[in-house]
């Protein structure tokens, strides 16, 4: 920031980046002739990158729980056992464990932020829901978050509530308790997002750590309605303003 310039992280083909939880790297997909990798590198472009996975191809979406011990990443949906989580502990495990296993698309973890809940997608049912399960023996219990579609969900950052895009493309947030056992509260709509780019397979927003603002990526092309707008009487409107000051 105080230079003032920019830097290019990587370049070749990145996609899916994601901060490692001590904010020095990131990981990212890249693709290799045909397949897809993950890799990692320093923020501040001090190193070249490294494979994290170099002997497994179509590997995307990477995610590091809070504590920077495991790394949590799913199959390409373009290969056998497309879709699924997978999870392994950075510094001592070399093969991964499936954590999310199933015949169907699962997609788009999200780790909450005490580490101890996984929310992600699966399209079981036809079309994509947001599901959530206990982290890391997924297996022990599961819940439904959406009941009409949903996508894309995140954490706020104080736990207590996860935010997904519904099939009619508006954010939804719904509280979350975690004590004594794991609740959902009633969810409510924030505000339409069909402006605002999205996709089934990565997270285009991100939330600011107070959960009251959205950083998002408008939707390119999409062009306003050009519109005459005809004030009446706006000399009396004018007067009567400056009288009340």
């Amino acid at each position: 920031l105080a230079l003032g310039t920019n830097l290019q992280l990587t370049a070749e083909y990145g996609n899916y980046p994601a901060w490692t939880s001590d904010g020095l790297a990131v990981s990212y997909y890249t693709l290799d002739s045909t397949n897809y990798r993950l890799k990692r590198k320093r923020a501040d472009g001090s190193a070249q990158p490294s494979f994290l996975f170099p002997d497994r191809p179509n590997l995307v979406e990477s995610l590091w729980t809070p504590d920077g011990r495991s790394l949590i990443f799913r199959s390409s949906a373009n290969t056998l056992g497309a879709g699924d989580l997978y999870v392994v502990r950075a510094a001592a495990d070399t093969t991964p464990t499936p954590i999310v296993h199933s015949a169907f698309t699962d997609a788009e973890p999200a780790i909450s932020p005490d580490g101890r809940w996984l929310a992600y997608i699966s399209n079981e049912s036809g079309r994509y829901e947001v599901y959530v399960v206990p982290f890391p023996n997924t297996a022990s219990a599961r819940w439904i978050v959406s009941t009409h579609g949903g996508t894309e969900p995140l954490w706020s950052h104080s736990g207590d509530e996860l935010f997904y895009r519904d099939a009619a493309s508006n954010m939804v947030s719904v509280g979350v308790r975690t004590t004594p056992t794991f609740t959902l509260g009633a969810s409510k709509v924030l505000f339409p997002a069909s402006s605002y780019a999205a996709f089934a397979g990565h997270h285009q927003y991100s939330v600011a750590p107070d959960g009251r603002r959205f950083l998002m990526v408008r939707q390119y092309g999409i062009a306003q309605t050009p519109r005459l707008v005809l004030v009446k009487n706006w000399v009396t409107q004018l007067q009567a303003r400056n009288a009340s000051k």
